[in-house]
């Protein structure tokens, strides 16, 4: 899982492995978050098959003791896992993102020179490079175009980029060249001269970030200004509407002047929604590991093999089409606000049910 997260980011920001290796860290616990409930399954099918198989279970049962004996501590165990999985995906979605962000924001420079040797040209949504040649340091003939108020273009002879921690800018340092913006035109003819290229700082990307991105600490004063902010739009456009009416305004009632205020009050919803679904979503990941051992448990029993390749794969496959189709379909419903924020819950409900039904016939058996 660490092996696909990596190749995955590296696919994603076009980085190297020297940049790579420092994401090990944050990818660590979002590797977790997806193995851990699997290992959750594979645990108990190797442990409860090999019991049965090798008649465990039926001395126990001989001595008058009962299989719960055996099957309790495994479901608290996996009960605490669950609990542990929670903070788990908490810190990945939380603390690896924005830790993967910062150390591609610091490594920016980079980035760049990376792919201008590739490709011959970046963009982005802050700035956009085309060089003819990149020799080492130097980009020879570098145009950089910077998408900020003034829209300023830059045409140099040559030029080299340096990222500034503390201004967390890139510092485009060029040779004999032309600055353009909206109000003003000038040339270069010494060396040396330079512009820094605004880039988002860590607090910016924290400020803007998704729901999917907030601690769980976080959510609830995130829902109660959420509500807040779409009360008041709400009550804008009612006032607005309101004065349209009274004024006779035909064509601000029409539908092309309401469409874009339809779409801020669209998003406000959307993202309220969203922010509703991520504990849920938290939860409902974490505890995925008893779900799944519940269902390992009394396959697992009933199997009666130490082949554990056999039990795992006969309770992962219907896990793979009842719980994750479920979970997506809650996933969806939910984000979309077409079903209430624990439907996230419906595949982990499933599986619990169906893992109980098992269990309490071998139980009884």
């Amino acid at each position: 899982m660490l092996l696909v997260g990596l190749a995955q980011k590296a696919r994603e920001y076009g980085i190297g492995p020297d940049i790579v290796m420092q994401l090990i860290p944050f990818l660590v616990p979002e590797a977790l978050m997806f193995a851990i409930p699997a290992t959750s399954l594979f645990s108990v099918c190797v442990v409860f098959g090999r019991m049965a198989a090798d008649n465990e279970v039926t001395a126990l049962e001989s001595l008058g003791l009962s299989k719960s004996m055996v099957v309790m501590p495994a479901l608290l165990m996996a009960f605490g896992l669950s609990l542990g999985a929670v903070w788990l995906n908490d810190v990945a979605y939380a603390w690896s993102h924005f830790g993967i962000e910062r150390v591609v924001l610091q490594s920016t420079d980079r980035i760049v020179y990376s792919v201008l040797q590739q490709e011959g040209s970046f963009k982005n949504d802050q700035f956009s490079i085309e060089v003819g040649q990149v020799d080492g340091r130097t980009l020879i003939q570098p145009i950089v175009t910077v998408n900020s108020g003034a829209n300023i273009r830059v045409a140099a002879a040559s030029g080299s980029l340096t990222y500034d921690p503390d201004t967390h800018s890139l510092q485009f340092r060029m040779d004999h060249g032309s600055i353009d913006s909206d109000s003003n035109f000038r040339l270069v003819d010494g060396e040396h001269s330079s512009i820094d290229i605004p880039l988002r700082s860590p607090d910016d990307l924290a400020k803007d970030s998704s729901p999917s991105h907030l601690y769980l600490s976080q959510i609830t004063g995130a829902v109660v200004a959420q509500q807040r902010k779409l009360e008041s739009l709400e009550s804008q456009l009612t006032l607005e509407a309101t004065a349209q009416w009274m004024t006779g305004d035909i064509v601000g009632l029409s539908h092309e002047g309401w469409a874009a205020l339809n779409r801020k009050l669209d998003d406000a919803r959307y993202r309220l929604a969203r922010l509703k679904v991520v504990p849920h979503r938290r939860w409902a990941n974490g505890f995925s590991c008893l779900a799944f051992a519940i269902i390992g448990v009394p396959v697992a029993l009933r199997l009666r093999t130490g082949n554990y390749a056999t039990t795992f794969g006969a309770c992962f496959v219907p896990i793979l089409l009842l719980y994750y189709p479920l979970f997506m379909f809650g996933l969806n419903g939910a984000k979309m606000g077409t079903l209430p924020a624990w439907s996230v819950w419906l595949g982990n409900v499933a599986c619990a049910l169906v893992g109980v039904l098992l269990l309490r016939h071998e139980l009884r058996k």
